[in-house]
């Protein structure tokens, strides 16, 4: 067993839900073996047992009305407030929009055109037009002689009129 995994499973290990014999030889190895889980494991239950031995805790009568009002002056300080130069930050921002939407429609020019390509003649069709064959691997290339192009060649070659 590793720390981290120690570590990970200690809270069922201490809580005895591990129950499992071999689980928990497993871990009373590692105790045994490991200084820093066992000082873990110590500092851990003795912690639980100070807790475990305290007396419960009894609230005065008028902690309840305390509390409140000092959550009320938390949350009465804790509201935003807006700076008191918002207002006057909304309004030149509204004004500098109003001056810029102005300023665009006084200041039309025209656009610029760009000049129209020249007429090209439509290229004449193909009679018997198809797709070129195209190999990755030259058939003439023989596995034997090996190929001089040890990645792969391309061989395109048009289709023949005649096919």
């Amino acid at each position: 067993m590793t720390c981290s995994e120690f570590l990970e499973r200690y809270t069922d290990f201490r809580d005895g839900l591990v129950t499992a014999p071999r689980e928990l030889r497993r871990f009373q190895r590692h105790m045994a073996q490991c200084p820093s889980c066992r000082m873990h494991d110590v500092a851990l239950r003795h912690g639980v047992s100070a807790l475990q031995d305290t007396d419960t805790v009894q609230p005065s009568s008028d902690f309840r009305r305390r509390l409140e009002l000092r959550l009320e002056r938390e949350r009465a300080l804790a509201r935003p407030s807006l700076p008191a130069r918002a207002p006057v930050a909304a309004a030149l921002f509204v004004a500098v929009a109003i001056a810029l939407l102005a300023m665009e429609g006084v200041r039309r020019e025209g656009s610029a055109r760009t000049p129209a390509l020249p007429a090209v003649p439509f290229p004449k069709p193909v009679a018997q037009a198809g797709v070129p064959f195209v190999s990755f691997q030259d058939p003439r290339a023989s596995v034997v002689i090996s190929n001089p192009n040890p990645y792969g060649t391309a061989l395109i070659e048009p289709i023949a009129a005649g096919r």
